[in-house]
């Protein structure tokens, strides 16, 4: 169970991320524009994964020059730090904001526009690091924990997700213009898909330690399994989905991750705090 103080923490996080994704279902079916919805529930994603970011420095700061999990509190920083760059450049693209000294060079735009988003997998890889790094401090913290058979069976729950992108680009012809977005997809669901396996896995041994690492990790769990997942609904835009569909559910998955490591954050912060 958590204690009060830490289950303040967690109501209000919940509360937001449920009224977000209500309030962008409505807009959806009153038939308002589905660009403008997505467009409003990607700046308030932004918004959480800046706070986010903030709170997990926060919490790094909080550990002691000697805790076995400061490392991984880094790499989880990083991870959250490059996300939020790889934010900034998507929100420059939606609002056509990208400088116009990049868009006049071809080298720059490309750069721009299709190797930055590779920020995104590198922030994946950083957060995945901060995951592993996580469970082997806390083995040599001496607390006991270790990971049972039963516990990497949760893999089998992210495998399928990968495998779902490949079935709906197979048929995809990609345009001219972007020849590495079905790549791009793959690998990112594939890194979303490990580092959400990855966190259930820890949640699982996390049990162990009792409520509030449970529950830190497993809603690290739920990013990275949300995360993974919103490759598959963009994957499945006018394939499997309709677009508007299609779209909206990617963004409504993203905003799932984002209000997750805001809890997974928070928590961590005040457990450090009261440590």
């Amino acid at each position: 169970m958590l204690s009060p103080r830490l289950a303040a923490i967690r109501a209000p996080i919940l509360v937001i991320w449920l009224a977000a994704a209500v309030l962008a279902a409505i807009d959806f079916l009153r038939d308002v524009e589905p660009a403008h919805v997505r467009l409003a529930l990607f700046i308030a994603t932004v918004v959480v994964e800046v706070l986010a970011l903030a709170t997990a420095m926060a919490g790094r700061r909080a550990l002691a020059g000697d805790d076995p999990t400061r490392g991984a509190s880094t790499a989880i920083c990083l991870g959250l730090a490059l996300r939020v760059a790889a934010e900034l450049r998507l929100g420059l693209m939606y609002l056509a904001a990208v400088p116009s000294v990049i868009l006049k060079h071809p080298a720059l735009a490309d750069a721009f526009l299709y190797g930055l988003r590779y920020l995104y997998i590198a922030a994946d890889l950083a957060l995945l690091l901060g995951v592993v790094r996580t469970l082997r401090g806390l083995r040599r913290s001496g607390l006991g924990i270790r990971t049972r058979p039963r516990d990497l069976l949760a893999v089998l729950l992210v495998v399928p997700l990968p495998l779902a992108v490949y079935a709906l680009q197979a048929d995809v012809v990609p345009t001219p213009s972007d020849h590495g977005i079905i790549t791009f997809r793959l690998l990112a669901a594939s890194v979303g898909a490990l580092a959400g396996g990855y966190c259930v896995v820890l949640a699982g041994a996390a049990l162990q330690l009792g409520g509030t690492w449970a529950w830190i990790w497993g809603a690290a769990g739920v990013a990275g399994i949300a995360r993974a997942l919103s490759f598959v609904a963009a994957a499945a835009a006018d394939h499997a989905l309709p677009r508007a569909g299609a779209i909206l559910l990617e963004q409504g998955l993203l905003w799932t991750f984002a209000c997750a490591w805001l809890l997974v954050t928070a928590l961590h912060w005040q457990h450090v705090r009261r440590v």
